[in-house]
C-alpha cells in the first residue's frame, strides 16, 4: 500500500480515455490530507449533497421576496466547492437539480408554506417554479465559475416501475405528485436554456441496466432525444461484490451508447463487507474487470466520458449508513492508502493502452 497523496494519479492514467472523478463533501475539504489526495488522483468531483435543492434553498429568504414563483437560494456550501475544483484545476459534475428526494415539501406548497399538511401548488406554478430555480442555479455557476462545471444531473431518479407510473415513472413524487409526467421534460427544456457553451444535459439513474427499469428509462431517454434535449445517461453504479453481474451491466451500458448518448459512471462503489486479504482481492478484481470493460466499450465508439467513484476513501463511504453494516467498497482506504483495488484499476489503464495499440 502507498501513501494515496503520493502514489501514480488514477487521473493522469485515463486522461486519454476519460476523467476519473469522486464524489467530495464540506467535511472533506476541511482536512487538508483529504485535499491533498483528491487534487492528486482525481480530474472530476461530484459533491455528495452540498449542490442538491435542500442544500441552496432557503425558505425564509424567498418568503421575505413575496414572489409566488421566484425562490431565494443561499450557494456558501456550493461555492466553497467550486472554488476549490477551481483553485485545484479540477472539473465538476453538477449533482442534482431536479430530483425528489432532498427537496423540500415547501418548495411545491402553496405560498411556500412547510406546514406538512399544506396544499400542494397547482401544475402551472410548480412548473413555473422548477424553470425559475434552474435557471437561477445555471446562471450563479455559469457566471461566477465560467467553464468549471461541464455538464449537469438535470434529473435525476425520475424512473421506478414498480410504482406503476405511465412510462415507469416514479409516483411517490412530489414533482410527479404536482405536474405528472410534465416535470421530466420541462426541466430538460428549463436546462437547455441555461446551459454554456460546451455543457452537457445528464439524465441519471440507479439499476439501469436492469431490464425492466432500462426499458422505461430508454422510453424516457427517446422522447427527451425527439426534442433534442438530452445528451448522455449517467449510470449511477452501486454494485455488490457477492452479486456482481459485469455481462449485463456491459449490455445495459451498450443499449446507451447505441443511442449515442455520453455514458457517464456517475456514483461507482462496490460494497465489499470485508477489510481482509481475500475480500479486497475479489474487490480488485472486481473493480480492474469493470474498468477494462469501459475501456474496450470505448475502443468499440461508446462515448465514455466520466467514471466517478460515490466517495474518496472508506472512512466516509455511504454504504456503512445505508446497509448499516461494515463496508470497504473504495480504492483507498481509512488511512488514506492504495489498496489492491486502486492497483487493479491502474493496470486496467496499461492494458488499455496495449490493447488500443493493437487495434
Amino acid at each position: 500500500m502507498q501513501d494515496a497523496c503520493l502514489a501514480p494519479s488514477l487521473g493522469e492514467a485515463y486522461r486519454e480515455h476519460f476523467l476519473i472523478g469522486a464524489a467530495v463533501n464540506a467535511h472533506m475539504l476541511r482536512d487538508e490530507q483529504y485535499q491533498r489526495l483528491i487534487r492528486r488522483q482525481f480530474t472530476s468531483i461530484t459533491a455528495e449533497n452540498e449542490m442538491k435543492p435542500e442544500s441552496l434553498l432557503d425558505r425564509e429568504a424567498t418568503l421575505a421576496l413575496g414572489d409566488p414563483i421566484r425562490c431565494a437560494l443561499r450557494f456558501d456550501l456550493a461555492d466553497r466547492m467550486l472554488s476549490f475544483a477551481q483553485a485545484c484545476g479540477i472539473r465538476v459534475r453538477y449533482h442534482t437539480i431536479v430530483w425528489h428526494n432532498q427537496t423540500p415539501r415547501w418548495f411545491f406548497a402553496e405560498g411556500w408554506s412547510d406546514a406538512p399538511d399544506a396544499p400542494l401548488a397547482d401544475t402551472e406554478t410548480v412548473l413555473s417554479r422548477q424553470e425559475a430555480y434552474i435557471l437561477q442555479v445555471m446562471e450563479h455557476v455559469n457566471r461566477v465559475f465560467p467553464g468549471l462545471v461541464y455538464c449537469w444531473d438535470v434529473v435525476n431518479e425520475a424512473v421506478e416501475p414498480a410504482q406503476g407510473g405511465p412510462d415507469g415513472l416514479r409516483t411517490h413524487s412530489l414533482w410527479y405528485q404536482t405536474t405528472g409526467s410534465a416535470f421530466l421534460a420541462h426541466a430538460f427544456r428549463a436546462a437547455r436554456k441555461g446551459q454554456a457553451e460546451g455543457q452537457l444535459l445528464f439524465y441519471n439513474d440507479y439499476n439501469s441496466y436492469f431490464p425492466e427499469k432500462q426499458e422505461a428509462i430508454l422510453k424516457v431517454l427517446k422522447n427527451l432525444q425527439a426534442e433534442h434535449l438530452v445528451d448522455g445517461m449517467g449510470m449511477q453504479t452501486h454494485l455488490d461484490i457477492g452479486s456482481l453481474d459485469l455481462p449485463a451491466f456491459e449490455t445495459g451500458a451498450r443499449a446507451y451508447a447505441k443511442m449515442g448518448l455520453t455514458l457517464h459512471i456517475t456514483e461507482m462503489d462496490i460494497h465489499c463487507p470485508g477489510a481482509d486479504e481475500e475480500s479486497q482481492a475479489l474487490l480488485a478484481k472486481a473493480y480492474g474487470d469493470f474498468f477494462a470493460m469501459l475501456l474496450r466499450l470505448q475502443r468499440e465508439g461508446a462515448k465514455i466520458g466520466c467514471a466517478t467513484l460515490w466517495g474518496v476513501t472508506d472512512q466516509y463511504t455511504w454504504l456503512r449508513f445505508f446497509r448499516k453494516q461494515e463496508s470497504y467498497p473504495l480504492l483507498f482506504s481509512g488511512e488514506l492508502k492504495t489498496k489492491p483495488a486502486f492497483d487493479a484499476v491502474m493496470d486496467a489503464a496499461k492494458a488499455g493502452e496495449a490493447a488500443a495499440a493493437r487495434w
